[in-house]
């Protein structure tokens, strides 16, 4: 029975989950790039800055101000 595992997610709860069940997370794997949408971008940007994994760490104050999300005109 495996008890270890490499883990593609940035959710807190899914990390604290399978710790929480005995299950050795022994790798968190960022998203890669080419799988997020342009403009998924400020939902991501606001999950870092929540305190969610992220390889980079939490954005600073100042890199939010250039991150732009969906046209709503277009919608």
């Amino acid at each position: 029975l495996r008890r270890s595992v490499r883990l593609m997610s940035m959710s807190i709860l899914k990390y604290d989950a399978l710790v929480g069940s005995g299950i050795e997370v022994v790798e968190r794997i960022p998203i890669p790039p080419e799988l997020v949408p342009p403009d998924a971008s400020v939902e991501l940007e606001a999950k870092k800055a929540a305190g969610y994994f992220s390889a980079d760490g939490a954005p600073d104050r100042a890199g939010l101000e250039t991150v732009r999300g969906r046209d709503l005109d277009r919608f």
